[in-house]
């Protein structure tokens, strides 16, 4: 059986930014609008702000099929259609999203301008099927398709920048949940837009686009005005996670970020090393291992294997049962997960207690606070930061000043100088 692409995830901010591509967009609704009115499908005109907002799927939907159309693959474009996210019932609830959406979608295929490829199900509480349409040859007629004229769209800065989810399902996905505006949350959300604010106006460019676009890992649009950040914390508390999401940099492979230019400069990579067991150290006040906290056994060997197993077990609520994903094939043929445990537990005995404690997402929470304060820090001073987790993407020429940041930081955070920071340059 052929593997289907990952799809495209649908994105309700996009917004055309051209007058042309706007008339075509404005031409396009009419036209539905026409066929709804003599096909009888809509008994009653719509109150003038429900035209704003069926204008407004439209707009969004047409924006992101030429995107998915830029990209040159088979990709079809993933749409949500349950009724929990549709109505979320939340006054900060994306206009995007309502029956007016649905409607847009079922008005489109009626007349073939996009066919629905799969009607989304759910397979169990935890395991769902996106609903996946694609632009037909007939969408063409309306929408700049051949070439898909991706330059004349924008992304709309998103209203909502903090966002709470509850657990992750199976497919790693985690729907939001409501919660009450706070001064806790309205600080975070002050952070995110004073750093959203930087970026907008900051000289960030992404080579070799000329051709079009690409997907990312993510399945979403690598495309330099995907700048606009915004803070997700997990499970349903504001002591877990809290990373920052969104950029188009996190959607990029490892190796492709050295298309990123800042200030017509390559980037350098600058990171907290070992960040996460160091913190557990801190928590349990004790004193920091010499050397590579991931060099565990066997003279080096099997670092990667060590660091996927250690920070699996600051994560795991209770004993791991099986081995952590991608973790196993980095140890020696017939090594036993509870050996292995054992030996972890051994080398780093004075954190070995906080193994299966789940502290991991509290860690997070430090890590991103961290990242917060460094991208703040750097803004400050002029210097561009792109966060990742534990570290920035900065203009080559700047890579000392942000690791000489980080260490500050760190050693503010955790009253300790132990930081190790690593400046990477791409080949």
């Amino acid at each position: 059986m052929i593997a289907q692409p990952k799809p495209m995830w649908f994105d309700p901010q996009l917004r055309a930014k051209s007058v042309e591509l706007r008339s075509a967009i404005t031409g396009l609704t009419d036209t539905l609008r026409e066929h709804e009115r003599a096909n009888g499908l809509r008994r009653r005109r719509r109150k003038e702000e429900d035209r704003e907002k069926f204008g407004l799927a439209v707009e969004a939907l047409a924006c992101n099929l030429i995107l998915l159309k830029a990209t040159g693959t088979d990709a079809r474009l993933a749409v949500p259609r349950s009724h929990g996210f549709i109505w979320q019932g939340s006054p900060s609830a994306n206009p995007v999203f309502g029956q007016h959406f649905l409607t847009a979608i079922e008005l489109m295929a009626s007349l073939d301008f996009i066919a629905k490829e799969q009607r989304g199900y759910r397979i169990s509480t935890k395991l769902k099927v996106p609903s996946l349409i694609g632009p037909t040859t007939r969408l063409a007629e309306h929408l700049p398709l051949a070439p898909p004229d991706w330059r004349s769209i924008y992304q709309t800065h998103d209203p909502v920048l903090v966002i709470l989810k509850e657990g992750k399902d199976a497919d790693g996905r985690a729907a939001a949940i409501p919660y009450a505006e706070s001064p806790q949350s309205k600080k975070f959300a002050n952070q995110v837009r004073r750093i959203n604010k930087f970026l907008r106006e900051a000289d960030i460019e992404v080579t070799g686009q000329d051709t079009g676009l690409s997907l990312g890992k993510d399945g979403h649009i690598i495309a330099r005005y995907r700048r606009s950040l915004r803070r997700i914390f997990n499970n349903g508390t504001w002591q877990h996670g809290g990373r920052l999401a969104g950029g188009f940099w996190m959607s990029m492979e490892r190796a492709q970020r050295k298309r990123i230019r800042i200030d017509g400069e390559r980037v350098a990579d600058v990171d907290y090393r070992q960040l996460f067991p160091r913190l557990a150290y801190v928590r349990a006040n004790k004193t920091q291992p010499e050397g590579d906290i991931y060099n565990v056994g066997w003279h080096g060997t099997g670092r990667d294997g060590w660091k996927k197993l250690m920070n699996a077990m600051l994560f795991s609520e209770g004993p791991l049962r099986n081995w952590p994903e991608d973790t196993r094939q980095h140890f020696p043929s017939g090594t036993k997960l509870r050996a292995a445990i054992e030996m972890l537990a051994a080398k780093h005995a004075p954190i070995a207690h906080l193994f299966g404690t789940g502290l991991g997402f509290q860690l997070m929470r430090i890590e991103s606070d961290m990242l917060i304060e460094v991208v703040s820090y750097l803004a400050g001073v002029g210097v561009t930061a792109l966060p990742l987790h534990d570290a920035v993407l900065v203009a080559e020429s700047k890579a000392n000043v942000a690791a000489e940041g980080m260490r500050d930081v760190f050693e503010r955070w955790t009253r300790s100088p132990c930081a190790i920071v690593s400046i990477k340059f791409p080949s």
